[in-house]
């Protein structure tokens, strides 16, 4: 975000320069004697004469000069296709001063500068100049008339905004792309696309600078005229792949996201170099709507950052598209600011907008998985709770079984003692048909008695759970046998015969987390699930051939949210819910590991 308020700071401290500088330089309305003019495109122009070019457009200026005097005409473009400059005096034969066309290296320029600069020697008297040009898209010149040393100022100025802007861009462009490998989700993933189009748009400004011509092919002159509509439409194909990976196009504008594929398919077919520049104008004027289109049905489904991405499309669209082209034409709306700046200035815009997009894509998606986290922990504490209070209950109901079962069992001894009484009773003189009636009642009741205690024998289910421990863990290795193979590691299971008690719920899910944590961090080898009989209990144990783990990222990996590395999927929480699980159910938990030399962990089960 720093990084973001710096570039608006900076854009807007540039924008202010450059308003306060043309204020500073002096307006003269009129071609006649304009020897510090700020700009010449409104100058008169006349006819072609006949001894002229018939190359492009023509502009004449006329001067009065008060003695010789040295001038520079900055045309402030970094190249041109063809260019002619001829200067006649009154009663004398027009003389050419130099002349370049497409192949002209950059060796061959008068004035080693990155943008075309002319010498122009001037006498005492009235004097006209007459260019002929022709520049990229029939475009009409803005000539300045300046100093040599205010030419060179006006170009280290130039130099230094670029630099600062350059050097912002691509410190932006470095951080995305790291961020795009090193955080996890969607939405940094976009970063990857994101970081593209800033490399591209720097790569389109160091060509429209006249920077790549100067230093990285200055021989290459007919590249140089094609490289600025290649470099154009690769910025223009990123932005659309951009587009692609942060609207989430193909899953919720699968139609949108055809028509962006189909036009990135067209833009690089303008890439060849026999293609006129009017279709890749063409192609860059057909994304504009494609993009907003995109942008306003995102921003009405709701994906957050969409109308920051809009923005910066529009901005995009009014500076390289709308002002820019009105330069082109020689209808510069600004001009105080030279055309050229406009693709700039909207790369500026159109960053700054996007960065703060996808910051607060990235601040939605962490508070999502924030939430996920929490709620992940509070389902194992849930679940400990859960099987704390089925434990409490059930032992309760056998508690309360058994003092019924003993209640019944006491109350039965008096009554064997009665029917003994009534057996003797039997053997007297006493009427038979009440002691065959008190034998009855006494029976009835012990039959009661013994099924009630045999009820509740039989209701009290058995706890803890008894499990048999090789096909329980072979049925717990299971689930974790695809991972293990696709990342080509071998998952084995020893146990001996025999059966444990425990909670199967709560081992189940501690063993679940240690496999599946060996399983993702072990690189090569294999994992083993074992189980050891000694005396008083069982031990678990999960052995890996891991990277290990020295005591102190132990020590914090049992802590919630710390995971071992950024590379693999997860939230931190595995090692955290295994010790406070045993420590719910009073088991021990242990780890041994040795850096290099894998891991051992181990829960001690008692009987």
């Amino acid at each position: 975000m720093r990084v973001i308020v710096m570039l608006m700071l900076g854009l807007a401290g540039a924008l202010g320069f450059y308003g306060g500088w043309a204020q500073a330089a002096p307006q003269t309305g009129v071609c006649t004697a304009a020897l510090e003019s700020q700009t010449l495109a409104a100058c008169g122009r006349s006819e072609r004469p006949e001894w002229g070019a018939v190359h492009g457009r023509w502009l004449r200026i006329d001067l009065e000069a008060q003695q010789a005097l040295e001038r520079r005409l900055a045309l402030g473009v970094p190249d041109v296709e063809h260019l002619a400059l001829w200067i006649e005096h009154p009663g004398a034969a027009p003389r050419r001063l130099l002349e370049l066309d497409a192949g002209a290296a950059y060796s061959d320029r008068p004035i080693q500068a990155p943008r075309l600069a002319l010498p122009v020697p001037l006498q005492p008297g009235l004097q006209t100049l007459w260019l002929n040009y022709r520049v990229h898209a029939e475009g009409v010149l803005q000539p300045r008339l300046l100093s040599p040393d205010a030419e060179r100022a006006r170009q280290g100025r130039v130099d230094l905004i670029n630099g600062l802007l350059f050097g912002v861009l691509l410190s932006l462009a470095v951080l995305v792309l790291v961020m795009s490998r090193v955080a996890p989700g969607a939405a940094y993933r976009a970063y990857g696309a994101y970081g593209l189009v800033l490399l591209t748009g720097v790569g389109s400004l160091l060509q429209t600078e006249g920077y790549a011509f100067a230093a990285l092919w200055p021989q290459a002159a007919g590249w140089n005229q094609v490289a600025p509509r290649v470099l154009g439409m690769l910025g223009l194909v990123a932005h659309a792949f951009f587009a692609l990976r942060f609207l989430q196009l193909p899953r919720s504008q699968p139609r949108v996201a055809l028509a962006h594929q189909v036009w990135m398919a067209l833009a690089l077919l303008a890439l060849y170099p026999d293609v006129h520049d009017t279709w890749a104008v063409a192609l860059a004027l057909a994304y504009v709507p494609l993009a907003l289109g995109a942008a306003w049905r995102a921003w009405r489904q709701g994906l957050a950052g969409t109308a920051l991405y809009g923005l910066g499309v529009l901005n995009l669209m009014v500076w390289t598209v709308v002002l820019f082209g009105l330069g082109v034409l020689g209808r510069n709306p600004l001009p105080a600011l030279d055309f050229i700046e406009f693709p700039k200035i909207g790369l500026a815009l159109e960053a700054a907008f996007l960065s703060a997009a996808l910051v607060q894509r990235a601040r939605e998606q962490a508070q999502r998985l924030a939430e996920q986290r929490m709620r992940r922990l509070a389902e194992a504490e849930e679940l400990a709770e859960a099987e704390s209070q089925r434990r409490a209950a059930l032992e309760l109901a056998q508690r309360q079984g058994l003092r019924l079962a003993g209640a019944s069992h006491d109350i039965s001894q008096p009554l064997a003692s009665l029917r003994f009484a009534i057996e003797a009773l039997k053997r007297t003189d006493a009427p038979t048909a009440i002691a065959q009636h008190l034998d009855r009642t006494v029976a009835y009741a012990q039959t009661l008695l013994g099924d009630l205690i045999e009820q509740t024998r039989a209701e009290l289910p058995p706890t803890p759970d008894r499990l048999s421990v090789a096909a329980w863990l072979e049925e717990v290795a299971a689930g974790h046998h695809a991972a293990a193979s696709a990342r080509g590691l071998q998952l084995r299971v020893r146990a001996p015969g025999g059966s444990l008690q425990g909670s199967q719920l709560i081992l189940a899910r501690i063993l679940h987390n240690l496999v599946g944590n060996a399983v993702r961090y072990t690189q090569r080898g294999g994992v083993l699930l074992a189980a050891r009989r000694r005396s008083g209990g069982w031990w678990l144990q999960v052995w890996d051939t891991g990277p290990g783990l020295t005591a102190a990222q132990l020590d914090r990996l049992q802590r919630p949210f710390e995971r071992g590395d950024t590379e693999h999927p997860g939230y931190g929480l595995g090692l955290f819910i295994v010790k406070g699980l045993c420590a719910q159910c009073g088991y021990d938990f242990q780890v041994i590991s040795r850096p290099g030399r894998g891991s051992r962990f181990a829960v001690w089960v008692p009987d």
